[in-house]
């Protein structure tokens, strides 16, 4: 589940007219700080997304060292006491 595709055509669904008149630079600014705060969420959203994968993937490794560890002390309890 992702909120990326959602998120651009909400951007992409904005109108963006050309500014005219004395305040034009100001808006043009605004509206340049405002898309500069979008792609720093979206990259936000990325990054966790990417953090979440190594996450899932640490959790398998260390489920698998478990599983190993566990395996090789009921190995050895049972030879430890064959030779009892």
């Amino acid at each position: 589940m992702t909120l990326l595709p959602a998120y651009l055509s909400a951007l992409a669904a904005k109108p963006r007219a050309a500014p005219r008149g004395p305040g034009a630079i100001e808006q043009m600014r605004a509206e340049l700080r405002e898309l500069r705060d979008d792609l720093d969420t979206l990259k936000t959203q990325k990054e966790i997304k990417l953090l979440l994968n190594e996450l899932d993937e640490e959790k398998k490794m260390r489920l698998s060292l478990q599983v190993f560890l566990l395996k090789s002390y009921y190995i050895y309890s049972i030879l430890r006491c064959s030779f009892y």
